[in-house]
């Protein structure tokens, strides 16, 4: 967290648990699963609202700049 390379890092970790998005499935494993990976997510930003609170408002603000500059750039967003 203490370096833009580091929040970009946690950031795709974070995005990757799940914890942004809804892990609704028809298949109760399925969802299980999601929900489990879910969890750590939720773990992993406790932890960083704990250890380094004053970063996490840089990591967002970081991650929507990307984010426009993707759609500006013609990529598409995460």
């Amino acid at each position: 967290m203490g370096s833009k390379r580091g929040r970009r890092i946690v950031w795709r970790l974070l995005e990757k648990s799940g914890l942004f998005s809804s892990t609704f499935d028809s298949n109760a494993m399925v969802m299980a699963f999601a929900e489990g990976r879910r969890f750590y997510g939720g773990r992993m930003l406790e932890t960083i609202h704990t250890i380094c609170p004053e970063l996490y408002p840089t990591m967002v603000k970081e991650q929507k700049q990307n984010d426009r500059d993707d759609v500006g750039s013609g990529q598409s967003a995460h």
